[in-house]
């Protein structure tokens, strides 16, 4: 990310010193970053915000640390310190989600919704988009091969081909030979059959005596040796063919339990779609106050839903929405909506867990939660959030983007 801002000419930077310091800059936020999973919703926040401001707790963080490893930062970032500082942070972002998915799931559905909302332009915004759409673009590839449902299981197809051990006997004729040397200097047909062979006849006493038995015993050892070795050499194969097909048996029934797993879950999301029924609220959704239809469904939603999940998965809960009320195209302002959450803060505090106050970028259920439990007002939002009160959106896309903000808390308390 550092070197496209680069090229873009969105950063100054005139010798390849001062850019490794950047980078080293960035290495040391990933390494913050990789301890701390909850840092990098707000860190991603204020890195795809052009208007953030210079005080914002995550700039001011991430400067210090640039300035830690490069002194003269300031002087030559001059009038756009926090342009550079942004930049920064998408490099260590990228970094992180090159290391480990769950960053890549988190960024994803941070950004996915509220970057409509910033204000990018030109090369930048071509930058972050198309970092965004990649990471997009890899998790659904992931999701949509983990959720296919095979045609059928090729468990039966697997064959095992093992070899018979053929040559096991010992060699009768070496160790007639090895005997033969070790008895004495030659053989019946007066030559010796190896290389040193007793020197002496048995009737050389004790001399004989001490050649014979090293001689002999090499030749018992080295006919067993060949034997053994014909018989290891064909086990060992065996042994190779035996694992070799139990990995790809297993690989085997990993995919369909992948499978039958993927087949449950859509049997579950049509049995839900088909009830209606919100297990958190314990009441029929046509039933719960429209002020907080969407947090119901969301909720109940992303229980069912693995963190990991297609696209199509966000389809399926709008179609959901569209068949639970008449207008699904219904506009309403982030104002309006939240005066509407306040009002019904009693009975979402049932379900939403109380927050602690944080000084930082917030998702929208994570402001949600604030407000319900009086930690927030609504002043508080767009410094918060980074949107305005008055901005609008469709109901229809609220759901969603209030299902991506609890896949993101199922990921930031996964141990």
């Amino acid at each position: 990310m550092l070197q496209d801002y680069l090229n873009a000419n969105l950063l100054s930077v005139v010798t390849d010193e001062d850019f490794k310091k950047l980078k080293k800059a960035s290495d040391e936020v990933a390494k913050k970053l990789g301890k701390n999973k909850n840092k990098t919703v707000s860190y991603i926040l204020v890195a795809i915000d052009p208007e953030v401001l210079a005080d914002e707790t995550d700039i001011v963080e991430v400067k210090d640390i640039i300035i830690k490893n490069w002194s003269t930062f300031l002087t030559n970032a001059k009038d756009t310190p926090v342009t550079y500082v942004r930049a920064v942070i998408l490099e260590a972002v990228k970094n992180v989600c090159a290391a480990d998915s769950d960053y890549s799931m988190i960024i994803w559905m941070v950004c996915r919704n509220i970057i409509q909302y910033k204000k990018l332009i030109g090369e930048e915004k071509e930058i972050i988009y198309g970092f965004l759409q990649k990471i997009g673009s890899d998790l659904n590839s992931q999701a949509t091969e983990k959720w296919r449902l095979k045609a059928d299981s090729t468990a039966s197809k697997l064959n095992i081909e093992l070899k018979t051990i053929e040559k096991y006997l010992v060699n009768d004729d070496n160790l007639i030979k090895y005997f033969e040397d070790a008895v004495g200097p030659h053989n019946e047909a007066g030559a010796a059959n190896f290389a040193s062979p007793n020197p002496n006849w048995p009737n050389a006493g004790a001399n004989w005596s001490y050649e014979f038995p090293k001689r002999a015993s090499k030749g018992i050892k080295n006919v067993i040796d060949l034997s053994l070795k014909a018989i290891a050499t064909v086990v060992n194969e065996n042994k190779n063919a035996i694992e070799s097909s139990l990995k790809n048996a297993l690989t085997i029934i990993n995919e369909d339990n992948n499978s039958l797993t993927s087949l449950q879950l859509r049997s579950e999301l049509l049995w839900w779609k088909e009830a209606a029924y919100s297990e958190s609220f314990d009441k029929s959704y046509s039933e719960i106050d429209r002020e907080y239809l969407e947090i119901a469904l969301a909720y109940d939603y992303s229980g069912l839903i693995p963190v990991l999940y297609p696209k199509s998965a966000d389809y399926f809960l709008k179609e959901t929405f569209k068949d639970i009320i008449n207008d699904s195209i219904e506009e309403i302002t982030f104002k309006d909506y939240l005066i509407g959450i306040q009002e019904k803060s009693i009975e979402l505090k049932a379900v939403l867990p109380e927050v602690t106050i944080l000084d930082q970028k917030l998702t929208l259920s994570g402001f949600i939660n604030g407000l319900v439990w009086n930690k927030y007002t609504l002043d508080n939002f767009q410094s918060l959030v980074g949107v305005s009160l008055d901005e609008k959106l469709l109901k229809i896309n609220l759901i969603v983007w209030l299902f991506h903000d609890m896949q993101i808390n199922k990921i930031l308390i996964k141990k």
